[in-house]
Formats: structure tokens, sequence, C-alpha cells
């Protein structure tokens, strides 16, 4: 069985204007949203947060219109929609960009933008054949980034954190498979670009999927007129 695509909800704060205006967003949300955001340290944690909080339940509220929408999470910190097990999703950000993957099945979703980390701080986390791939590449900034997002969407799917990363597992990037215990998961990688920034994206799943499904969140209004 194959998945025809993942549907990628990406939005940019700053192109949304956020920046100034993410309060207005932030009232909308439930008290226990309001409680997390608000012990981040940054305003761009907050904006973030905000955004991703707004664009789960304004897609759970699509998919699901006039139910009650409550967001839990796992013992390791994974939101999910309670009482809705078909409605699986991820949320990642990194720079200006926020983006929800959405599927009926597990997923894991992180994007990591391009730029500003010096990769060999993370060779605890990296296996000897991902550095040496790393290091041989033409772009190694890039390959970095492409491998990080894997893992950590990987991470994501599984529900664990980072603390999966030191057990066993393997990954081959040639047929976008990663072997864990007793079973294999799927995953893809795509660049993208906001405004002049670049991104790379992963997806991890364990069914194999035929790419993404991919929109673009341009306004908030609408979020806004559905939480309130």
């Amino acid at each position: 069985m194959t998945e025809e695509g993942i549907k990628l909800y990406t939005a940019d704060y700053v192109s949304l204007g956020l920046q100034d205006g993410w309060t207005r967003l932030f009232d909308t949300l439930p008290e226990k949203d309001r409680e997390r955001i608000g012990r981040y340290r940054f305003d761009a944690d907050r904006i973030r947060g905000t955004l991703g909080a707004a664009m789960i339940r304004h897609f759970a509220c699509e998919a699901f219109p006039g139910e009650e929408i409550i967001i839990e999470r796992t013992e390791h910190g994974k939101p999910y929609l309670y009482g809705h097990e078909g409605f699986e999703f991820s949320l990642s950000h990194s720079g200006d960009m926020v983006v929800l993957a959405v599927s009926g099945k597990p997923v894991g979703a992180d994007v990591e933008i391009v730029k500003g980390k010096d990769w060999r701080m993370f060779h605890r986390f990296l296996s000897e054949e991902e550095m040496k791939m790393i290091e041989t590449s033409r772009e190694p900034e890039e390959r970095f980034f492409e491998v990080w997002t894997v893992r950590e969407a990987f991470s994501k799917e599984e529900g664990q954190g980072l603390r999966i990363l030191d057990e066993t597992f393997e990954v081959d990037y040639n047929h976008r498979e990663i072997a864990y215990k007793d079973k294999t998961l799927y995953f893809d990688t795509m660049s993208y670009t906001a405004r002049e920034n670049g991104y790379k994206i992963s997806v991890c799943s364990p069914l194999p999927f035929k790419g993404f499904f991919i929109t673009e969140v341009k306004t908030c209004t609408e979020y806004m007129r559905m939480m309130t």
C-alpha cells in the first residue's frame, strides 16, 4: 500500500505580517496553548508557536466541522488530536517558517533553515557513513540539513524525541528507507524557498508515499474566524 502523498502546509510568518500582529491570533487560542506558548523566552518562538497551534486547529476544524478540537500531548511531548486517531499531524518550525504535515497514518516532519550551523558539532548523532557523505558532498551544508531533517522527522514519527537517535537504526538514502527494530519506515526530502531563505523539509511515514501536496498559507484571517 502506498499513500498518494503527504499534505504539507507551509507558512512564513513574516510574509503573513505576524511579526507585529501575532497577539491577535494568539488570543484566539485555548488557554492551555496560550500558557505553553507564553513560557517561550523569545518573541520569534512565541510567533512560530502561535502560528503552528492555529494551523493545527484550523485544519482539524476543517476535517471535523462542529466538533470540539482537543489537542493533547504524549508523555514525550508529541501533540495529537484527542479522539481522532485517523488525523495524524506533525509540526516543525525554523527561521520564519512553520510547516505542518497531515496524514491518515503516523507522520513526522522537520524543517530547517539552511544556514548558520557548524554541522560537525552534531557528529555524535550521525553515523560514519553519514559523516563521509556530508564531507564528500559538493554542498556539505545542504547535505547536512538533508540528513538532520530526516533524523528529526524519524524521531517525531516515532514520538520519542531525540533520545531515539541514540538507538540502533539504519538510514538508506538511496531507497529512502529507515530500518528500525523489526519495521521499515519511509521518508522523502525537499528543498523549499520562502522569500530569500532556503529550507530543507523531510517527512517520515510508516507507509511509502509519493511526494508531497504543498499548500502555502497566505492569510490568517480564516484561522481567526474559525476559532472565535
